[in-house]
């Protein structure tokens, strides 16, 4: 029997190329195509951002939210959380410019900022949880 440790590094092998084999009309594609530097960190951002669980559910509540907006003591009410955990996650989202403020008195609303974040949450929740994922789960 092999150990899962050498099995694990059998199967990386696997998926690497074989032969030092360099397609040079590839390779240009690929240097035309990618992101600059500044671009694909500003995309990294947004990811990282929306990889903390909390902050996920925030923005999922604000995506479903019926006027487009809570307040942080509902936002906390609803997804179980002190209000400063939660005025925490929404400080990020704002200085990440995903979520914009409108306040009434006391009271400070939130709402998503554009239908890009909208999309972005969707087509993740499709792919987490559409037959592409589970099937790879039970491979």
């Amino acid at each position: 029997m092999i150990p899962p440790s050498i099995a694990a590094h059998i199967r990386e092998e696997a998926n690497l190329c074989q032969e030092r084999c360099v397609h040079p009309e590839h390779a240009l594609a690929i240097r035309r195509l990618c992101l600059p530097a500044d671009q694909a960190r500003q995309v990294a951002a947004l990811f990282a951002v929306l990889a903390d669980p909390t902050r996920l559910q925030v923005v999922l509540a604000l995506l479903q939210a019926q006027d487009g907006e809570f307040c942080v003591c509902d936002l906390a009410e609803g997804l179980g959380r002190d209000k400063t955990t939660i005025s925490h996650q929404l400080r990020v989202l704002r200085h990440q410019q995903i979520v914009a403020t409108r306040k009434v008195g006391r009271v400070v609303y939130y709402r998503l900022i554009d239908e890009h974040i909208r999309q972005v949450l969707l087509l993740g929740i499709a792919h987490a949880t559409g037959p592409c994922c589970e099937q790879a789960e039970g491979e």
